[in-house]
C-alpha cells in the first residue's frame, strides 16, 4: 500500500481505476448514492436492515467479525492513506461491487465530518433468538421501550465491553440502521449478539432458561452492590419517559436493586444507571470470586 496523499485529483482516481476495474464513477442519481441516503434517513422501507458504515474503527469491527458486505463507495480525494487502501481492499475481497464518487457526490452521503473517504453498506447481524445457545452464568441485556439511538448505543458499547452475551431489543423504539445508533456504539453493535424480539416471547425464553431478572428500582430495598447476581442474569433497562413496564415486575425470578442518589438529582440517564449494574455483574461473576 502506497500514501497517494500528494497525487492531484487526476492521478488519485487513475490508481483507483488501474487497482480497481469494477470500480464505477457514479454520481449521486445514481441508485446505490440513492439508497445510502435512505438508508441514513429512513426515507424508505428496509426490511432488509442495510446499515451505512463510514467510519475505519467500524468498518475494521465489521470485518473482524464477518459483517456481510453489500457494497462500497470509494472518494478518491479522500481515501488516500494506506489504510483506506487497505480496508477497499479487504471489503472488495468479501463484496466484489464497489464505486468512485467525486468528493461532492461522496459529501453529500457522508455523516461523519472527518471522513477517510470510504463508506461501506452493509446488512446489520441481528440474531434469532431461538438460534442462541445457552450456557452457565450467562449475562444478558434486555433494553425495553428505549427511544433514544444514543442511549441504546452507550448501553451496547458498555455491555460489550464488560463481556455480556446478549443484548435483547424488545418494544424497539429505535431505528438499527440510524447512524447516531452505530456511532454511539463505536461499531460494537456489529460484535455483540442483538436480538429484536416481542416481550412475550422474550420472558418466556428468560423464564425457561432459569434467569434471575434485575430491574433498577429506586424504591428497592437492596442497593445494587449488596446482591451476588448468581446465575444466568437479565439486566432490564426501560424507556426513558415511562421506566420498565409492569409485566417486568410480573415475570418470574425478579430482583430489584437500586442505585443510592445522595444529591438532588432522583434518578441517572438511563444509560449511565445501565452501564452501572452491567459493571457490577461483571464484578461480581468474574472478579470476586
Amino acid at each position: 500500500m502506497i500514501d497517494i496523499r500528494d497525487y492531484s485529483l487526476e492521478e488519485k482516481e487513475k490508481h483507483y481505476k488501474e487497482k480497481y476495474d469494477f470500480i464505477y464513477n457514479v454520481g449521486r442519481t445514481h441508485k446505490v448514492i440513492r439508497n445510502i441516503f435512505n438508508i441514513n434517513n429512513n426515507k424508505k422501507p428496509n426490511p432488509h436492515n442495510f446499515i451505512v458504515l463510514e467510519s475505519y474503527e467500524v468498518i475494521r469491527k465489521a470485518i473482524l467479525n464477518n459483517v456481510r458486505f453489500e457494497y462500497l463507495v470509494v472518494c478518491p480525494e479522500e481515501a488516500y492513506t494506506p489504510e483506506a487502501q487497505k480496508i477497499v481492499d479487504e471489503v472488495l475481497s468479501l463484496c466484489k461491487e464497489g464505486y468512485v464518487v467525486s468528493k461532492k457526490t461522496f459529501e453529500s452521503i457522508m455523516e461523519k465530518k472527518n471522513s477517510f473517504g470510504v463508506i461501506v453498506v452493509a446488512k446489520f447481524p441481528l440474531v434469532n433468538l431461538d438460534d442462541f445457545k445457552i450456557k452457565e452464568n450467562m449475562k444478558i441485556v434486555v433494553l425495553d421501550g428505549l427511544e433514544i439511538q444514543g442511549n441504546v448505543g452507550t448501553i451496547i458499547r458498555s455491555a460489550d465491553g464488560a463481556g455480556v452475551d446478549l443484548v435483547i431489543l424488545t418494544n424497539k423504539r429505535i431505528r438499527i440502521s440510524h447512524p447516531k445508533f452505530i456511532k454511539s456504539s463505536m461499531g460494537t453493535c456489529l460484535n455483540i449478539p442483538i436480538v429484536v424480539g416481542e416481550m412475550s416471547e422474550v420472558l418466556k425464553w428468560l423464564s425457561k432458561n432459569n434467569f434471575n431478572i434485575y430491574l433498577t428500582d429506586t424504591r428497592a430495598k437492596k442497593n445494587y452492590f449488596e446482591d451476588n447476581y448468581e446465575g444466568n442474569v437479565a439486566i432490564v433497562a426501560g424507556s426513558e419517559r415511562y421506566g420498565i413496564m409492569k409485566k417486568w415486575y410480573e415475570a418470574e425470578n425478579v430482583k430489584l436493586v437500586k442505585i443510592p442518589m445522595l444529591g438532588q438529582a432522583d434518578s441517572l440517564n438511563v444509560g449511565v444507571a445501565t452501564s452501572i449494574i452491567i459493571y457490577e455483574v461483571l464484578n461480581k461473576k468474574d472478579y470476586s470470586k
